[in-house]
């Protein structure tokens, strides 16, 4: 036995940040914009941002939240037809239009992007629920 076999340094260990949960009413939203993309089921992991996506094919996709991730976001925008505006005019705001749906708009002030993905993923669950 050598003298670091009995000395294990413990403090270089960094403490994990605290776990978080999707707040109730972004979990609601996650949902709905789910069922616009044809999962059957969104199941949240608990202490985790994100959901597990079920579909009727019997995949899953992991790890799926538009409201942080941008490539989740993109392919939401994508897979929906989703037209996006941005407007200055009258404040800054961003326009998401689905084909068949109404017009949803996000204003913002300092965020465009958190903004962009608020919008798409609100469109998204408007057409969600028509489902």
């Amino acid at each position: 036995m050598n003298e670091h076999d009995e000395t294990y340094d413990d403090l270089d260990e960094l403490p994990a940040p605290p776990r978080k949960s999707i707040p109730e009413a972004d979990r609601q939203l996650l949902e709905l914009a789910a069922r616009s993309i044809g999962a059957v089921r969104a199941e949240e992991v608990d202490g985790e941002e994100w959901l597990i996506l079920h579909f009727s094919d019997g995949t899953e996709t992991h790890g799926w939240n538009p409201l942080l991730f941008y490539a989740d976001t993109f392919e939401l925008a994508v897979t929906l037809e989703l037209d996006i505006m941005h407007r200055v005019v009258g404040g800054k705001r961003v326009e998401v239009l689905p084909a068949g749906g109404p017009l949803t708009q996000e204003f913002y002030e300092t965020e465009p992007l958190s903004a962009t993905c608020r919008a798409i993923v609100r469109a998204a669950a408007g057409l969600g629920m028509k489902l």
